[in-house]
């Protein structure tokens, strides 16, 4: 039975039960009322983008704004229309106020072609460099409109990148064709550099009498990117030979042009022929199948690079057309083609000695030299032997794929052999004394490019006391007398004074040729080199790496009011407070004259080679003490950081120079990061004085 309190205390708990019900239902009533109250309310109204009328208007849009897919109704004149495109059809079209792309996709879309009038709606997109319409609704207007006039440029002007997707002439001189497929890709040469010409190919036409033509070019300027949408290069889209004038027409038959001693190559003349194709004829000192081919005529040698695969003979007579240039201050062909004439005797190799190696008149020419040898350096693609003749230290190249083995160069040739080398002379010019001095060149380093193996000579074999050969005779002589055991260990001593001077002459070479004989920092080569391991290092390893490249504003100016002797001492201290700018690990090289690289690997991001870059700028601000005179130096830097500048070191060095040259541009005494807008970063450590 249940007590008194419990009957009594009921009625006080059922009334708190009803309380809390109540309540509950009260809070469920207010809240659907906020909820209709909520739907009832007016929506605030979403603002439209506006409707983009002029392909100027796209164009002119930002990243973030074209991201924001503007609505887009153009009407405009097919510029060039390409179907074979890979992945995508390519159609550029031009209005009043300009031109833009046009991504199509791979949809069937109506017969169009270069002239037909085009009404497109689609939407803005950022694309791969500046923005387009993507998406886009075409209707073909009845009729057909003239192109417009275009504006004469230069390859400077489109290398801005302000003409992308415009329609643009251009003139230059066609150095080849190539047949792709459908389409014809031109290479024409201008007076500040080359580009590509694309068109679709024609049936019945000749592209080939295109070579050595003057033309004016009518096209589309179309940008090449690289991965973080940044310009390396331009190329012209031309719908048609019609849009490809010839202004000066090539020789039909270039072999039919007259033969000019190899000589004459860029000597003053008082008619000279211009930038085409010229004739020249000689006999093969060299050949390397899809590398490199030497001739020589009655006087003087030429080497060109050669993407020829076929069979030359040693001393063959051939026939060589191209178009002369400069290679290291040395003169070259490019595109050439060869034409065997008849076979010939092999050429007289010119005897030279170290003492007149130097003289700059064997470059091109089949040579034969004396020399030690000291060394020898080994890739599957090169084998090099390092010689040392009076003092001179030079390498002589063997033919690609010559050894397969290192080992198979120590066993023909060991080290400390006197052997002859039969080769083409190929000089490296000095290039601060060229630019600094009378304007002649003198060489700083040279090779001997060789033939075959055969072309090596051993004259005398290396002496036959070694290590090896000393143990031996120790063991072989413990038993004999105190006297003998005397004079061997005289003759032991003299083999390692040997030794030592192989060695020494070794590590000289070495340091040498790895190292500025005036700032003591390394040279091109090295940093090369570095920077090729690096790339692949960072590849391997998901890292970055970054490349600094210096130049000494205002130089010449110091050189000729102060002295070559206190620009030397300059450049000696500006080179120790390059180093002292960076890390212990990282490269710094002198590339010549007053330009210098630092190579930073293992970077977080280009944001430390950014205050590196600051860093460096700022300590070379400060004045330099030359002779009891206060000196004021400023630099200019150019930066550039893997991968955003490029997977090779090519790209890179390109973007670093690019960047350089905008910081002089820009007024000099700061840094450019490559891929900027055009306003450089200010210093993060404090302001900077400009030194003019």
């Amino acid at each position: 039975m249940k007590s008194h309190w419990e009957i009594a205390m009921r009625p006080i708990g059922d009334r708190k039960r009803n309380v809390r019900r109540a309540l509950m239902a009260v809070a469920c009533f207010l809240l659907v009322l906020g909820i209709a109250a909520v739907r009832a309310a007016p929506q605030q109204p979403v603002a439209k983008l506006p409707v983009l009328t002029t392909a100027r208007q796209a164009h002119s849009l930002e990243y973030s704004q074209a991201a924001l897919a503007y609505p887009v109704h153009l009407r405009g004149v097919v510029t060039f229309f390409d179907p074979y495109q890979e992945g995508q059809k390519a159609l550029f079209i031009e209005d009043q106020t300009g031109g833009i792309f046009i991504k199509t996709g791979t949809e069937a879309l109506p017969p169009i072609h270069a002239g037909s009038i085009l009404d497109v709606t689609g939407a803005t997109d950022p694309g791969g460099y500046a923005p387009i319409v993507i998406n886009p609704r075409i209707r073909v207007i009845p009729g057909v409109q003239p192109l417009p006039n275009p504006q004469l440029e230069t390859l400077p002007s489109l290398m801005m990148g302000t003409e992308d997707g415009q329609w643009v002439a251009i003139r230059g001189i066609v150095h080849s064709v190539e047949l792709d497929g459908t389409h014809a890709v031109l290479t024409v040469a201008t007076d500040t550099g080359t580009f590509t010409a694309t068109t679709l190919r024609e049936e019945g036409f000749d592209y080939s009498l295109l070579a050595d033509s003057q033309v004016l070019l009518q096209g589309v300027a179309a940008p090449l990117v690289d991965a973080g949408r940044r310009m390396v290069g331009v190329r012209i889209l031309f719908p048609g030979l019609r849009w490809l004038k010839i202004e000066q027409r090539g020789s039909a038959d270039p072999f039919a042009l007259p033969i000019q001693p190899l000589g004459h190559m860029f000597r003053y003349l008082s008619q000279t022929g211009g930038p085409h194709r010229i004739h020249v004829q000689g006999k093969v000192t060299l050949f390397w199948p899809g590398q490199t081919l030497c001739i020589m005529d009655a006087s003087d040698g030429l080497c060109a690079r050669t993407s020829d695969r076929g069979t030359l003979n040693d001393g063959e007579l051939v026939d060589v057309v191209g178009f002369p240039a400069l290679d290291n201050y040395r003169p070259t062909l490019l595109d050439v083609t060869v034409r065997p004439v008849r076979a010939g005797a092999s050429v007289a190799p010119i005897l030279i000695s170290a003492e007149n190696s130097s003289s700059g008149d064997h470059d091109g020419k089949l040579v034969r030299m004396e020399g030690k040898l000291i060394g020898r350096s080994w890739t599957q693609e090169r084998s090099i032997l390092l010689l040392s003749s009076e003092r001179i230290l030079f390498s002589a190249v063997l033919p690609p794929g010559a050894f397969q083995r290192e080992e198979e160069l120590a066993s023909r040739w060991p080290d400390g052999s006197t052997v002859t080398v039969t080769g083409v002379f190929s000089g490296n010019v000095d290039r601060r004394a060229i630019t600094r001095r009378e304007g002649v060149s003198q060489l700083e380093s040279f090779q001997i490019l060789l033939r075959s193996p055969e072309d090596v000579t051993v004259v005398a074999a290396p002496t036959w006391w070694n290590s090896r050969h000393t143990l031996m005779v120790i063991g072989s002589m413990a038993v004999l007398t105190l006297g003998i055991l005397c004079w061997v260990v005289v003759l032991r001593h003299q083999v390692h004074q040997q030794t030592r001077i192989i060695r020494a002459d070794e590590e000289k070479f070495r340091y040498l040729a790895q190292h500025d004989p005036l700032t003591g920092l390394f040279v091109r080569t090295v940093l090369l080199e570095r920077l090729e391991q690096e790339i692949h290092e960072a590849a391997l390893n998901t890292s970055s790496l970054a490349l600094l490249m210096v130049d000494v504003d205002g130089f010449k100016q110091l050189n000729d009011s102060m002295g070559h002797a206190a620009g030397d001492e300059v450049l000696v201290s500006l080179a120790g407070r390059i180093q002292r700018s960076v890390r212990e690990s990282d490269t710094v090289a002198r590339m010549g004259g007053d330009e210098f690289m630092a190579l930073l690997p293992k970077m977080h991001g280009i944001q430390d080679a950014e205050r590196v870059a600051a860093q460096l700028v700022r300590s070379i601000s400060v004045p330099f003490i030359v002779g009891g005179n206060t000196v004021a130096i400023s630099v200019s830097v150019g930066v550039t950081a893997y991968p955003e500048g490029g997977t090779d070191s090519k790209s890179l060095i390109h973007c670093a120079d690019a960047a350089l040259y905008r910081a002089k541009a820009l007024g000099r005494n700061r840094y450019q990061l490559f891929g900027e807008d055009n306003h450089p970063k200010p210093d993060p450590f404090e302001p900077r004085t400009r030194l003019q």
